[in-house]
């Protein structure tokens, strides 16, 4: 189990990496948050986001400021590879096995507290559009008892794009309280959607919103 130094579980060297990171992000892709002072400082947390990059759970340790705890599957666990996976907190799954021992872990991990990452559509998607989600986020949310922060990591830009000014923007959304008398999989299978559409829903928000703000007050009125 990870040692809990500094806030929210963070170590100095797990801050230091950030704060680097964050950085680099900045000055190589124009990396932007937005609502990160959305995310709990503390208690138990699932960080529910999209997943098109293998580097995912990186923009998104970037993007929370919470230590966060990931599930991947034990074939990555192989040097060099391993070191770093574990410095991010990665726990291996057996997917072959159930992944019994990696969810006994997980929600021991939500019982004392942790932020622990998932991906709801359980694997990279090809596009940029939403694929299927799974029901494994809500079922830990529940029994862990954790909220849910859903996050959206937007594209990549390109050279060209950075240089005419393109960014990276990350939008982390309003905690989530999965509603803990609904049971069963198609409850879980319910639930799961409505959060995976909240996940895509969240660059159109804050676009809406910053729009809202620029139009003049009294604008529009007869």
């Amino acid at each position: 189990m990870a040692s809990m130094e500094g806030p929210r579980g963070m170590t100095r060297r797990y801050i230091l990496f950030r704060r680097f990171m964050l950085f680099m992000g900045g000055v190589i892709f124009g990396f932007t948050v937005h609502g990160a002072e959305r995310v709990p400082r503390d208690g138990a947390l699932i960080v529910a986001s999209n997943h098109h990059r293998f580097f995912d759970p990186v923009f998104v340790c970037m993007a929370v400021p919470r230590r966060v705890q990931w599930m991947a599957k034990k074939e990555l666990f192989v040097p060099p590879l391993r070191c770093f996976l574990h410095f991010l907190g990665s726990i291996p799954v057996d997917r072959d096995g159930g992944g019994r021992s990696a969810l006994r872990a997980a929600i021991s991990y939500l019982k004392e507290g942790w932020a622990l990452g998932i991906f709801p559509e359980g694997t990279r998607q090809k596009d940029r559009e939403s694929g299927e989600a799974k029901s494994g986020a809500i079922m830990l949310a529940v029994r862990g008892d954790a909220r849910i922060v859903p996050v959206f990591i937007g594209k990549v830009p390109s050279l060209r794009e950075r240089l005419r000014g393109g960014k990276l923007h990350a939008y982390v959304g309003e905690p989530i309280t999965i509603d803990n008398t609904r049971r069963g999989k198609a409850a879980y299978r319910a639930s799961a959607d409505e959060v995976l559409e909240e996940i895509y829903a969240l660059p159109r928000n804050a676009r809406n919103v910053r729009e809202a703000r620029d139009i003049p007050e009294g604008a529009g009125r007869s």
